[in-house]
């Protein structure tokens, strides 16, 4: 659809085609000509395919990309120097370099070294007698320090209370809308780098006669816990037959658990006495999961509040909610975004996320569509006979990126099915201001 106007403006287009109604709290996003905010139902982002080559060569995310760069070429610096700047021996002549223990000849045989000669230090398994174990040690620093922007992200992007407050900042000129997407991203860059790590760190080490440093060393053994919790945290979120045979609670407590045991592998992957050549994972990944821990129990303790009297109006396709939120939740976020529902009297252990829209006669209340189409919102719906009124937990608001319509005067929203939920919210705001088109797709109109 093509619009000149920037005038105050709404059209709605419902067509019957045959579609899958998903609830999308998360949009995607793409401007025309005339850079007019589409925006898509997030079942069409490519970053969320495994096109992840094609996601990583376009000039998405040039702020991460460019932080990987200088991560990269600093771990060279660092390793590809003269002892005791680098980890070069400083009597090889150049062609000829070699990375072993200038202390310990036994050392070097085993694959370590120990910086400065002190036998009581942490033994690093970086030795590299020829051009190849160089390359290969080369390979995978530069895997590792890639690894640490990805990090960083994977956990700040989940840290809701936080990206509620900077989206209230400047700060959120500078941040990405979708943080899910950005997630996702980096989850699927460090399923790679991982794999790649350790590869080469195998290869060195199979090369040297050392591969048992895999099972002997400190790096070998917290490497190996973290790939197979890494994979552990991935196959359920990308393998579509797991995804199919495991519920999405029993994968996002593998999610949340196993990532939880890498990042603490990580912890002890490598010391902090290794610094500046390494020995970075202490701080950064100490840090990621203090503050990580810290946000959640903020949003568990501060964002989340009990409706007693929820009103549960059942319909031939669905559950529609009306929560009589509190001020402090209006106040947190005004309009739309999105919450995590939890009702105890179906399951006390799972929370699901639904857009928020309020309530077209009382702005006070917040609704939200189930649509009766998954295992637990068939169970709400097989509970629920008759309308009534019963308690409900609701977590939030947080910060949808459909509020990035702010930033346009004209508008195309894209839904199909329930997903013209987060719409409303954005038709309701800037009705009065801004020109809004809906192209909502479902497959049968009477029914809507």
């Amino acid at each position: 659809m093509y619009i000149s106007h920037a005038q105050p403006h709404f059209d709605v287009i419902a067509t019957s085609e045959p579609t899958s109604d998903t609830v999308e709290v998360s949009p995607s996003k793409s401007f025309d000509d005339d850079d007019n905010l589409i925006m898509h139902p997030a079942k069409q982002r490519s970053c969320r395919s495994w096109r992840f080559g094609q996601c990583f060569k376009s000039t998405r995310y040039k702020g991460l990309k460019m932080a990987q760069l200088l991560c990269a070429v600093y771990i060279l610096l660092m390793t590809f120097r003269y002892y005791p700047n680098g980890l070069i021996d400083p009597s090889a002549p150049l062609g000829q370099w070699r990375i072993v223990d200038v202390w310990n000849s036994e050392n070097t045989s085993a694959g370590v070294i120990q910086l400065e000669g002190d036998p009581f230090g942490p033994k690093r398994a970086v030795v590299a007698k020829d051009r190849i174990s160089l390359m290969c040690l080369a390979i995978s620093r530069i895997s590792a320090f890639t690894m640490y922007p990805c990090i960083f992200l994977v956990f700040m992007t989940k840290c809701k209370a936080t990206i509620n407050f900077l989206m209230t900042t400047p700060f959120s000129l500078y941040m990405v809308h979708d943080q899910h997407e950005l997630h996702s991203f980096c989850g699927k860059f460090l399923a790679i780098d991982v794999w790649v790590h350790t590869l080469f760190h195998c290869l060195r080490w199979g090369l040297q006669g050392n591969i048992d440093l895999l099972w002997t060393n400190i790096a070998g053994i917290t490497g190996l816990v973290a790939l197979l919790a890494c994979v552990m945290v991935c196959l359920p979120m990308m393998v579509q037959k797991l995804m199919r045979l495991m519920s999405y609670e029993v994968r996002k407590l593998l999610h949340i658990t196993f990532f939880y045991i890498f990042a603490v592998a990580l912890c002890f992957h490598n010391k902090t006495s290794a610094w500046p050549n390494g020995g970075y994972n202490q701080v950064i990944l100490g840090f990621c999961i203090v503050y990580y821990t810290l946000d959640a129990a903020y949003v568990m303790f501060f964002m989340t509040e009990m409706i007693e009297t929820t009103i549960f109006n059942v319909l031939p396709s669905g559950v529609q909610m009306t929560l009589a939120v509190s001020d402090h939740f209006q106040k947190a976020y005004a309009q739309g975004g999105y919450g995590y529902v939890c009702l105890p009297w179906v399951s006390k252990n799972q929370w699901h996320a639904f857009s928020l829209f309020e309530h077209p006669s009382n702005p006070n209340l917040r609704q939200v569509f189930m649509l009766n189409v998954g295992n637990w919102t068939k169970e709400v719906h097989a509970q629920l006979q008759r309308n009534t009124v019963r308690p409900a937990w609701i977590q939030g608001p947080f910060v949808s990126p459909y509020n990035n319509a702010l930033a346009f005067d004209n508008t195309i929203c894209v839904a199909t099915g329930i997903g013209i939920t987060p719409a409303l919210s954005v038709i309701r705001a800037h009705r009065d201001s801004r020109r809004i088109n809906l192209i909502w797709a479902c497959r049968d109109v009477a029914s809507k």
